[in-house]
């Protein structure tokens, strides 16, 4: 990973494959901190708390990751997005 950091918040930016899950799979994850998910390629499926939300190339979603998420593709086919998230120090 390179890039330059120029302001003390803690933000981190990534770009990530994601691939399908079955529902066994799909387990909930919380933690302090916030996201901001945009979808490069293909279709993403994010659970988030007692919601679902679908996505397609080109949606974002931002959210509070203290509520219980899940990101996977949707459908059997990969899918690549940029992930920006915060985490307070």
């Amino acid at each position: 990973v390179t890039g330059v950091q120029t302001c003390a918040l803690p933000i981190y930016p990534f770009v990530i494959d994601i691939f399908p899950s079955s529902e066994e799979e799909v387990k909930l994850s919380t933690h302090e901190g916030e996201e901001f998910i945009y979808v490069l390629e293909g279709e993403v499926e994010i659970k988030y708390g007692k919601e679902t939300y679908h996505l397609k190339t080109g949606d974002s979603i931002y959210y509070e990751s203290i509520v219980a998420h899940h990101v996977h593709s949707f459908g059997s086919e990969n899918a690549k997005i940029l992930a920006v998230v915060y985490t307070p120090v």
